[in-house]
C-alpha cells in the first residue's frame, strides 16, 4: 500500500477498522431501571480485516453502579461465565476450534443479553461498558482458538440508567370493535430522592388495530412520588379499527424517566384471540403451558374452531408433550370463549428464551374464517426461580401471608435470602413479619427481611427449593390492577467467595369486581355420579366447582385465594378447581344414589376475581344420583329452571325441550352405555325470551335434517338445527310476546293440495301468534319457514291473547286460531286462510287457552277445542261451525283454568286433565264421544284423582294401551286406558311437580320434566 493512500485511510477510518483483528459493540435494546433487574441488549461485529474468526466476547460493567445478575446468548452461543465480583460476563461461541472456524467469522454479527442491577441515583445517568486491558475488568473480544484478543473500544457502547421503573397494561386484550380498554400506566420511583411532576407521555398505539376515540381521560395530570412509592396513570380509549395493537408510553419530570414501555399485543375482531406461554421464568426441563384463548363477542355462533400447532422461536428447546387440548370446538356460541392448550417441555442453558405464535380457524355462516396470528410474550429459562403464594391480593386486604419460594437452579450454594421493603405504602408490616415462618433460617428486618441459613447446616444447595413468609397486616388500596415486583437478594458463597445477586416476581394488587358467570350449567345424573357441563365465558381463567348435599354451598369465595379439591368452604366442599383451563365439564363420581347435590360453580380470572356463582340461578343446580334400579331414573338432566313443558322426541334417538330461562336443550337416548345415555346433544341454545310452549320438529322444502321451530317471549321466532343446535334463522324484530305452540305447514307431505303448491312452490310456511297485555290487539303472523321472511300478518284489531298452539286444516288451507275472549266481548275462535292470512270464520267459545287439535277421522272431519271455563267444542271443518260441546268441569277460581291441558284426542273419545280447588286436588277423566244418525253424546267413562294433574300421554307397550301423567305429589302415574286405575307410579323426591310426559315407545322409555329444572327418563311400563 503507498504511502498517500495509507495516509487518506488514516483519516476516514478509526483505528479499530484498520487493525488486522477488530471488533464492534453496538446498543441495541435497553434501559438499566435502578434497583431493578434489567436487560440490555448489544450487538457485537466482528470487524476484522483478517480470516481470524470471534469466539469469545466478555462484557463488563462498572462495580460501583452495578451488580451482575446474568446474560442470554444468541444460538450457538452459551454464557461461560458469570463473574459477578468483577461484574463480567463471558460468553463462548459453542463447538470446537476443528475443523472450524468456530464463532463470528469476519463481517458477522450477533446479538448478546446482559442483565444487570443499576445502584440508585437521585438522577438520570448515562453509564456504558468498561474498556481497558485489565483482562479480569474489561470488555473484550477473543478468538480462543489461536489465543488473540480483538481490538476496538467497548466504551462507546453507552444506555441510560433512569430513576423511574413503568408498566402498562389494557384490559381487556380481546374485544369486538367499538368496545373499550382501560389502559394503565404505572410507575415506580426508583431514584433515591421525592420526584414530583411526572408526566404522562402517550400512550401511542403501534400495529393496524386503532383507538381512536377516548371515553375517559387519562389522570392524574401528574404524580409525586417518594422513594419506593408507586403510582398511575389510567384512561379508557374506545377501538376504532380491527386488528392486533400493542400499546406504548413513558413518563418523566426532567430529572429522572422510564424507558420506553410497551403492553402486551391487544386483539380487536369478531374472532379474536390471545395467546400465553405460562411461567414465563422456568427453570431448565420444565413444563410450560401454551394456552390460545379464542373469543366470540360477536352475536353470531363459529362452528368448528381448530387451533393451528404453535410456531416457536427462541434458543430454547421445546418437545412437545400434549395438545391440543381440546382438538376443536364444534361451535362457539356469542359470548363465549374456548382455550385449547399445549404443554410443551423446554430445555437449555441458563438465558435461553422461548415464544410461541398461533392461531384458529373456523366458520360463520357457511364461510371460513380465522383469528388471525398472535404472538405470546417471551419466556426465559433462569438460574433462580422465585414464586410467590399467593401472587395476587385484594386491595384493602388484612393479614395476609406472602410465601416465597425460591428454586436454586445454579451452582452454588445460597447461604442468605433478603426481600427487599417492597413498597410501604402498599404492603404494610406491624410486629414481627415472620410470625408466621416456617423456614429454620435465622431471621432479620433492615431495610428488608433477611434469612440466613444456620452455621453447620446446608443452605439451599444447587437443585432444590426453599420457601421464606412474611406477614403483611395489610395490603393498600388501587384505582386499578397493579403489579408490585417482589425482588430477593441472593447470596452465594462458595468457599470463601461470596457473591449477592436478585431475582424478583410480580404480586398483582386488584380491585374486585364482578366477573361473568359460565353460562348453561347443566348436570346429568348417572349412577353414583353427576357429570356438570358449562360453557366459559371470554374473560375466564378456571373454574371453582362446590358442592353441598341438599341445599346450597353457603359461602362464596374469597377474592384472590385459590382453593384446592377437598377443601371445605361452610358447608360445602370443593369438589374441583382449576387454572389456566380448557375444563367446560367436570365428573363428578362416588357420590350416594339418591342424595340431592347442590353446585355452584364460579368463573375466575387469572388473579382469582370470582363471580357471584349463580348460574343458572342462586339457588344453586340440583342433581340426583341414580342407581337406575326399578322404578329409579335412568338419567336426569338439571338445567336449574322449570322444564314442565312436555319434551319433544325424536324416536330412539333423543329427545329436546325448553325451559323458563329461554333455553332449548337437546339429550341423547343411548340404551347401550349407560355412561353416555342422557348426554347432551349439543349446548343449550339460548333464546331472546322464554320459551313458554312445546314446539314442532319439522323437515323443509330443499334443506336436509330436522328443524325446531319455535318463538320465545322477547318476540322472536326462529328456527334451529336439530343435530347441531344452529341457529338457521332468526326473525329481525320482535313480533310481539309469543307464548302459543307455533305450527308450520309444509310443502312435501301427502295431504299438501295443489292450491297451496301453486301459491309457495318448495316454500313451508309457519305460523306465529302473540300474547300482548292489551288484550285485544294481537296477531298471527306467517313467516317463510326456510329464512323467517314475512308473508302475511292477520292484526284485525280484536283479537284476544293467543297462549295455545294453533291447527293446519291441509285439505281446506285453513289455520285455526283459539284466544282469549276479553271477558266475552271478543270472537276467541278464528279461521284464516292460511295462504293469504284473510279471515274465513269466527266463533265465540269463551276464553281458549290451549291448542286446538283434530279429532281421529271422521265425516265430517272435527277439531277438539277446550275452553278454560270448562266446556270441549266439537267444531265441524268443513262448516266452520259448533258441531257439538260437552260441559266437563269448571274453573277452580277466576284465574285458574279448569284444565291443565287441551282435550287429549284418544280411541272414540278424548282424555281432559281436570285442575282442583288446591294443589292436592284434582282429576283426570277420559270422556266417549259416540255419534249417530240422531246426534252425538259425549259420556264420562272413568274418572281418576290425581293431584294437580299435568297434561297426559298415551302409548300402547306390548300390545296394551296406558295412559301416563304427571302430578304435584312429585310422582308420575300409569292409568289403566279402560279402567283408570292408577296402578303404578314412579317418583322423583323433590321435584315439586311433574310436567307431561312423552313416551318413545321404541325403546320403551318415558321422558318428563320436573318443575325442579330436570328431564328424567324412566323405562316403561312402569315395575
Amino acid at each position: 500500500m503507498n504511502a498517500r493512500l495509507l495516509a487518506l485511510l488514516t483519516l476516514l477510518l478509526p483505528a479499530s477498522a484498520l487493525a488486522q483483528n477488530a471488533w464492534t459493540v453496538t446498543p441495541v435494546d435497553g434501559t438499566s431501571v435502578m434497583g431493578e433487574i434489567s436487560s440490555l441488549v448489544f450487538e457485537v461485529r466482528n470487524a476484522s480485516t483478517s480470516t481470524r474468526p470471534l469466539n469469545e466476547v466478555s462484557l463488563a460493567v462498572d462495580g460501583a453502579a452495578y451488580d451482575v445478575d446474568g446474560g442470554d446468548a444468541p444460538a450457538g452461543w452459551t454464557v461461560n461465565t458469570v463473574d459477578r465480583k468483577e461484574r463480567r460476563i463471558t460468553y463462548q461461541a459453542s463447538g470446537s476450534c476443528s475443523p472450524g472456524p468456530l464463532g463470528l467469522a469476519p463481517g458477522a454479527s450477533a446479538r448478546f443479553t446482559l442483565r444487570l442491577v443499576g445502584v440508585a441515583a437521585n438522577a438520570d445517568v448515562t453509564d456504558a461498558l468498561v474498556g481497558g486491558s485489565n483482562p479480569n475488568k474489561s470488555s473484550q473480544a477473543k478468538d480462543t482458538c489461536s489465543g488473540t484478543t480483538f481490538s476496538g473500544d467497548p466504551t462507546v457502547a453507552s444506555w441510560k440508567r433512569v430513576g423511574l421503573s413503568a408498566s402498562i397494561t389494557v384490559q381487556p386484550r380481546t374485544l369486538q370493535l367499538g368496545g373499550n380498554v382501560t389502559v394503565q400506566f404505572t410507575v415506580v420511583n426508583r431514584s433515591t430522592v421525592n420526584q414530583s411532576n411526572i408526566t404522562l407521555s402517550g400512550p401511542v398505539v403501534v400495529g393496524s388495530a386503532a383507538f381512536g376515540r377516548t371515553v375517559v381521560a387519562f389522570s392524574p395530570s401528574s404524580l409525586s412520588l417518594a422513594p419506593g412509592a408507586t403510582g398511575a396513570f389510567s384512561g379508557k380509549l374506545q377501538s376504532t379499527a380491527e386488528g392486533m395493537s400493542v400499546f406504548k408510553a413513558s413518563a418523566g419530570n426532567g430529572t429522572v424517566s422510564t424507558a420506553p414501555t410497551s403492553s402486551l399485543q391487544v386483539n380487536v375482531s369478531s374472532f379474536p384471540a390471545l395467546l400465553e406461554a405460562l411461567p414465563s421464568s422456568i427453570a431448565p426441563g420444565d413444563t410450560v403451558t401454551v394456552r390460545l384463548v379464542v373469543s366470540n363477542p360477536s352475536s353470531s355462533t363459529y362452528r368448528d374452531v381448530v387451533p393451528r400447532a404453535p410456531n416457536f422461536t427462541g434458543t430454547a428447546v421445546p418437545t412437545l408433550l400434549s395438545g391440543p387440548t381440546p382438538v376443536s370446538a364444534s361451535s362457539l356460541g356469542p359470548g363465549s370463549s374456548v382455550s385449547f392448550i399445549w404443554k410443551y417441555q423446554l430445555n437449555g442453558a441458563i438465558g435461553s428464551t422461548f415464544q410461541f405464535d398461533s392461531q384458529a380457524d373456523a366458520t360463520r355462516d357457511g364461510s371460513a374464517i380465522n383469528t388471525g396470528a398472535v404472538t405470546s410474550a417471551q419466556g426465559r429459562i433462569v438460574e433462580h426461580r422465585l414464586s410467590i403464594n399467593p401472587s395476587s391480593v385484594i386491595a384493602g386486604a388484612k393479614n395476609k401471608t406472602l410465601r416465597y419460594t425460591l428454586y436454586n437452579g445454579g451452582t452454588v450454594e445460597i447461604r442468605t435470602v433478603k426481600l427487599l421493603t417492597p413498597d410501604t405504602a402498599f404492603f404494610t408490616v406491624s410486629g414481627t413479619p415472620f410470625a408466621n415462618d416456617a423456614s429454620g433460617w435465622s431471621t432479620s428486618s433492615n431495610k428488608g427481611y433477611t434469612w440466613t441459613a444456620p452455621n453447620g447446616q446446608p443452605g439451599i444447595t444447587p437443585g432444590t427449593q426453599k420457601t421464606f413468609s412474611v406477614d403483611y397486616s395489610a395490603i393498600g388500596t388501587v384505582s386499578a390492577d397493579t403489579a408490585f415486583s417482589h425482588q430477593l437478594e441472593l447470596t452465594q458463597v462458595s468457599g470463601t467467595t461470596t457473591n449477592t445477586l436478585r431475582v424478583d416476581s410480580p404480586v398483582t394488587v386488584f380491585v374486585n369486581r364482578v366477573m361473568p358467570e359460565v353460562d348453561a350449567l347443566v348436570a346429568v345424573a348417572g349412577q353414583g355420579r353427576n357429570s356438570l357441563v358449562w360453557t366459559n365465558p371470554s374473560d375466564h381463567d378456571g373454574v371453582l366447582v362446590l358442592r353441598a348435599a341438599g341445599t346450597a354451598p353457603n359461602t362464596v369465595p374469597e377474592p384472590g385465594r385459590r382453593y384446592a379439591a377437598g377443601e371445605v368452604l361452610g358447608n360445602a366442599t370443593v369438589a374441583y378447581s382449576d387454572e389456566l383451563s380448557v375444563a367446560s365439564t367436570f365428573e363428578d363420581t362416588g357420590l350416594t344414589n339418591g342424595t340431592a347435590y347442590v353446585y355452584r360453580v364460579y368463573n375466575h380470572d387469572s388473579l382469582y376475581r370470582y363471580s357471584p356463582g349463580n348460574t343458572p340461578q342462586s339457588l344453586g343446580l340440583k342433581s340426583v344420583p341414580s342407581s337406575r334400579a326399578s322404578g329409579q331414573p335412568l338419567w336426569c338432566y338439571s338445567a336449574g329452571f322449570s322444564t314442565l313443558q312436555q319434551p319433544i322426541t325424536e324416536l330412539g334417538v333423543g329427545i329436546f325441550t325448553s325451559n323458563t330461562s329461554g333455553r332449548v336443550t337437546a339429550n341423547l337416548t343411548n340404551t347401550s352405555t349407560p355412561s353416555l345415555d342422557g348426554n347432551e346433544r349439543w349446548r343449550p341454545v339460548q333464546l331472546q325470551g322464554p320459551v313458554q310452549s312445546r314446539f314442532p320438529i319439522v323437515p323443509l322444502s330443499g334443506r336436509s335434517g330436522q328443524y325446531i321451530v319455535t318463538g320465545d317471549q322477547a318476540g322472536y321466532a326462529q328456527a334451529i338445527r336439530t343435530d347441531t343446535g344452529e341457529l338457521l334463522w332468526r326473525s329481525t324484530t320482535s313480533l310481539g310476546t309469543i307464548q302459543s305452540f307455533p305450527v308450520v305447514q309444509l310443502y312435501n307431505t301427502t295431504s299438501t293440495n295443489a292450491a297451496y303448491k301453486a301459491a309457495f312452490l318448495n316454500r313451508d310456511i309457519a305460523f306465529f301468534a302473540t300474547r300482548l297485555s292489551t288484550g285485544t290487539n294481537n296477531k298471527v303472523v306467517a313467516l317463510d319457514a326456510a329464512n323467517g321472511a314475512p308473508v302475511w300478518t292477520y292484526a284485525p284489531g280484536d283479537l284476544g291473547m293467543v297462549s295455545g298452539g294453533m291447527m293446519i286444516d291441509y285439505t281446506y288451507n285453513r289455520l285455526y286460531v283459539g284466544a282469549r275472549s276479553n271477558g266475552g266481548s271478543l270472537a276467541s275462535v278464528r279461521v284464516l286462510d292460511s295462504l293469504t292470512g284473510s279471515e274465513l270464520a269466527r266463533l265465540s267459545l269463551g276464553d281458549i287457552d290451549f291448542g286446538i287439535v283434530r279429532y281421529g277421522s271422521t265425516t265430517p272431519p272435527v277439531a277438539l277445542v277446550t275452553n278454560s271455563d270448562g266446556t270441549v267444542y266439537g267444531l265441524d271443518m268443513v262448516a266452520m261451525s259448533v258441531l257439538w260441546s260437552a260441559s266437563v268441569a269448571s274453573r277452580p277460581s277466576a284465574s285458574v283454568p279448569a284444565f291443565s291441558q287441551y282435550a287429549r284426542p284418544v280411541n272414540n273419545g278424548f282424555v281432559v286433565s281436570i285442575l282442583g280447588a288446591t294443589d292436592t286436588d284434582g282429576r283426570v277423566e277420559r270422556w266417549g264421544i259416540t255419534t249417530t244418525s240422531t246426534g252425538t253424546t259425549v259420556s264420562k267413562l272413568w274418572s281418576t284423582p290425581i293431584p294437580s294433574p299435568s297434561g297426559t300421554f298415551s302409548a300402547t307397550i306390548g300390545g296394551v294401551q296406558r295412559l301416563y301423567v304427571g302430578g304435584k305429589d312429585e310422582k308420575v302415574h300409569e292409568l289403566d286406558f279402560t279402567t283408570g286405575a292408577d296402578g303404578k307410579q314412579v317418583s322423583l323426591p323433590g321435584a315439586l311437580a311433574m310436567g307431561t310426559p312423552t313416551v318413545d315407545t321404541t325403546v320403551s322409555r318415558l321422558h318428563v320434566g320436573t318443575q325442579d329444572g330436570r328431564v328424567c327418563a324412566f323405562p316403561v311400563p312402569f315395575p
